[in-house]
Parts: C-alpha cells; sequence; structure tokens
C-alpha cells in the first residue's frame, strides 16, 4: 500500500497569512561545503570512477575509488550518504538537492533560471550541474558554504572544480548525481545505490531501488539493513521496481563484521512547512521517473510503505522532473543577511533596518532629510525589487508637486506598514518593532522594504510632500 501525504489547503492559506503579516524570507550559509560527489557515468566520463572530492583550486580528485568500494568498472552510483546525515532527526529541516538534464523547475525558481539563464559566463540549460536550496518560494541556487569551491562559492556549477562543467556550444555539462557534505575517512563506511545495469547489482543479488552499503574494505557491498526490520530493499522502501536516486539517512558505520550498514529506527523530524511525521526509521530517499510523486522526498513508515515527506511542490519543481541528489541541512543552520540601496541615489530619507530572524524582533528606523518637517512613514515590504522608475508622489496622490523620487521595491506584496509612530523631521529617527514568526517556513525567498515619508520640505510649493526613501533587502535566518 502507498500513502501519501498532503499539503492542506489549510496549510497553504496558513503560510500565506504569515507572508502577508511579515513574511520576510531568504537564503543563507551554513559553512559547510559540498566535500563529495558523483557525476552521471553515463553522461560524462572526465572523472575516474568512484566517489570524488573537490580539488579546489584544481580539477576534482578521487575521494572513494570504485574498488575501496567493491564496485566494478562500469558501476554508475546513483545516491550517496554516510549516515551521518543528522538533520533529517532535527525539528525541522530543508532540503538541499540537485536535478537532472530534464527538470527545469517552477517559474521564477532558482531551477528554472538556471536551466534557461544560467548564472555563469556559459550556455544553459545548466540546471543539472548546480546545488539548490530549498526555500518557502520554492528553490534557490545554493549559497556561499552550500556551495562549491570547498564552500566558498555558491551552489552554481562554474564554481565547481571539475575538468567538464561550463554550458558553453560543444560541451556537455555535468550531471550532479550525488553528493554528501561529509569528508570520506578510511574509517567511515558509505550507504549508496546503483544505476540499472551496473555489474555489481547482479553480484550482490541487488536491484537499483535497494540501499547497498560498503565498509571501505574492498569487498562488495551488501544490502544495508533497517534495524529490526529486514533489509533495505525496494519492497521494503515501498518503491518495488523503481530506481532508488537521492538518499539521506542516519546509520552505523564500519566494518559490516561490526555492525556496520544498519539504518537506524526512529522518526523523521518535520518538514519546511511545519509537519511532522511519525516513520519508522531514520531514512530520507527519492527515486527517478516515478509518476506522479516524483521529484517528492519519501520516508518509510513502515516497511513496504512510504509516507511523503516534502512534495514536489514544496521543492519547486513539478510532476515528472527529478531530484537525483539529496541532503538535509537544520533550518536553524541560517544566518540572516541584510542590505540598503538606493538606485541611483535620488531619494533624501533613509529607511534601515535590523536583520530578519525567525522567532526575533525586527526594528525599521526612519531618518527623514534635514530640511523636512515632521510627519507619518508608510513601509512597503515587497518580494521583489524595481527596476527604478521615477515618480512625483505629490501629484501621484492629488497633491501639489512634491519633486521626483525613486521607486526601489516591486512585485510580491508582503505588507504594509502603517503602524510605526511619526517621526519629527529634521534628521531625527523614528523606529517600529514587530516580532517574526517563528516558522521555518518563512526561510528562503527575498525580502526588499522601501518607505513613502510625508512631511512639508522647506523648498518648493508642496504639502507634505511625499517621497520614496532609500531600501534595505535581505534575507530570514535564524540567527
Amino acid at each position: 500500500m502507498l500513502r501519501s501525504h498532503r499539503t492542506s489547503l489549510a496549510l497553504r492559506n496558513s503560510r500565506r497569512r504569515w507572508l502577508t503579516s511579515l513574511g520576510l524570507v531568504g537564503l543563507a550559509s551554513l559553512g559547510a561545503a559540498q566535500t563529495t560527489f558523483d557525476i552521471d557515468r553515463t553522461i560524462s566520463f572526465s572523472s575516474p570512477p568512484g566517489l570524488l572530492t573537490e580539488g579546489y583550486p584544481g580539477p576534482a580528485t578521487s575521494a572513494i575509488p570504485h574498488f575501496v568500494m567493491g564496485l566494478q568498472q562500469g558501476d554508475d552510483i546513483d545516491a550517496l550518504s554516510f549516515g551521518d546525515d543528522t538533520a533529517l532527526a532535527s525539528t525541522t529541516h530543508t532540503i538541499v538537492f540537485s536535478v537532472d538534464f530534464n527538470t527545469n523547475g517552477i517559474a521564477g525558481s532558482g531551477v528554472n533560471f538556471e536551466w534557461s539563464t544560467d548564472t555563469a559566463p556559459g550556455t544553459a540549460p545548466a540546471a543539472a550541474g548546480d546545488i539548490f536550496l530549498q526555500g518557502s518560494g520554492g528553490n534557490i541556487l545554493a549559497p556561499t558554504g552550500l556551495g562549491y569551491a570547498t564552500g566558498t562559492g555558491t551552489g552554481d556549477e562554474a564554481n565547481a572544480a571539475w575538468a567538464n562543467t561550463n554550458c558553453v556550444p560543444g560541451n556537455v555539462c555535468d550531471d550532479l548525481d550525488a553528493f554528501d557534505y561529509s569528508t570520506p575517512t578510511s574509517a567511515n563506511g558509505v550507504y549508496f545505490s546503483l544505476r540499472a545495469g551496473s555489474p555489481t547489482l547482479p553480484l550482490v543479488g541487488a536491484t537499483p531501488g535497494d540501499i547497498l552499503y560498503s565498509d571501505l574494505s574492498s569487498a562488495l557491498p551488501i544490502i544495508a539493513i533497517l534495524a529490526g526490520a529486514g533489509l533495505a530493499t525496494d519492497v521494503n522502501l515501498g518503491i518495488a521496481g523503481m530506481e532508488l536516486d537521492a538518499l539521506n539517512l542516519i546509520g552505523t558505520t564500519g566494518p559490516v563484521g561490526s555492525g556496520g550498514g544498519v539504518i537506524s529506527a526512529g522518526s523523521v523530524g518535520k518538514n519546511i512547512a511545519g509537519i511532522a511525521f511519525s516513520t519508522s526509521h531514520l531514512i530520507q530517499y527519492s527515486v527517478h521517473t516515478f509518476t506522479p510523486l516524483d521529484p517528492s522526498v519519501l520516508v518509510l513508515d513502515v516497511p513496504g510503505t512510504f509516507i511523503v515527506h516534502t512534495d514536489f511542490t514544496l521543492l519547486g519543481l513539478t510532476p515528472n522532473e527529478n531530484l537525483n541528489a539529496l541532503e538535509a541541512v537544520p533550518c536553524s543552520a541560517f544566518p540572516a543577511t541584510y542590505f540598503t540601496y538606493n538606485g541611483t541615489g535620488t531619494n533624501q530619507d533613509v529607511l534601515t533596518a535590523t536583520p530578519v530572524v525567525v522567532g526575533a524582533a525586527w526594528t525599521i528606523t526612519m531618518q527623514p532629510q534635514l530640511t523636512r518637517g515632521a510627519g507619518v512613514w508608510v513601509t512597503l515590504v515587497r518580494m521583489n525589487p524595481s527596476g527604478g522608475t521615477l515618480l512625483d508622489l505629490g501629484t501621484l496622490f492629488i497633491l501639489p508637486p512634491a519633486g521626483l523620487s525613486e521607486l526601489l521595491v516591486g512585485a510580491g506584496f508582503i505588507a504594509n506598514i502603517t503602524l510605526a509612530p511619526p517621526h519629527a523631521g529634521g534628521g531625527s529617527t523614528t523606529s517600529y518593532t514587530l516580532t517574526i514568526p517563528n516558522n521555518c517556513s518563512l526561510v528562503g525567498s527575498n525580502w526588499y522594504a522601501q518607505s513613502i515619508v510625508f512631511g512639508d520640505l522647506a523648498a518648493g510649493a508642496g504639502i507634505l510632500d511625499p517621497w520614496f526613501s532609500t531600501a534595505t533587502g535581505g534575507v530570514i535566518g535564524t540567527y
């Protein structure tokens, strides 16, 4: 029996209310680095078989040769975990992932931008070599710390130290097919799956849907064990006849004879939308070409039955697309970032703010220009910036002309803040503070804020003289 978990309409409406009340969201870094990975061997053979590691600033190097894992020439690793994905058991976590060449994501998402445009100075489509982070708006390119170049670059493939990554005419981009933020050591074991047609599968009696385990002794891998519940086969994972394509888990490592290769029992934590799950084992996975749930993230309910932990809609993907590598990071690992901007420099009233942190106070501060009299200020909070339109807000509000100022926030309504106390004019500052909801689903998208400032100016014939202020923006974090 297959039992899926839907994101309810009530949850979606709840999230929309949070955004309306001030859903200021964003991306940030974890301080980790993409350290161990593999690429699709059916597309590119530019690196030695087995698991790779960044050789930053040089080309990728071999992290674990295929023969150390007991694998054969021609095997293709399809999913990867070192058994230490502790974030998936935390209270709330978010997903880091990669996609294949046929995945272009929803419009406006990071995947869609990389597929259609590409951040790097190359040629789209270029999403297959990138690393993405799940956010409240779907997905974004993984930021510094969760990307390439040993954590100093973003998730764009241009930052990867591969031999064959730049998406330029006549050059095929590599497809990031498995990755893990852990660094392998000789004392560790590794959990993985193999693509259909890999020669090791019949040698160990396994299918492409089974989870394998190598203790890195050069012996043939074994089928991993679900603690107290049999082997981690496609049947016991509820994906009989399918191909396991991405993997997170917590399990024992070390020699097989000393208990390595056992996937621990326990419950996986909440997803980014705050939904809790009762699961039999600490495991998370995705499968290849599984209509209609691919590319959702699954967890094991009881052997033979899965639950959808993170629906593809929460990942910013669409049905029949493919998530082909997977990591989990705790929401608590995201620092908030903040910046100010002023377009062409026209605007004279200055808006500043503190970084936005879930569950914490957020303060906005207005410093009117020196010649401005007392007045009110209304702050516009939006999901996007503006291209910079010059407007005379006096005539727009059917008042005497006030002079031109520049609109710096754009589409995507979040809030209009009208409760701030009036400013006193003359360059003195006034602040307003509110509390951001303590909700992990608010982590993932940009916010931009700008005020409309009233108060007579000495020059000109205006009254109330409304101008746009300078602007602020940033991303939400948990610290």
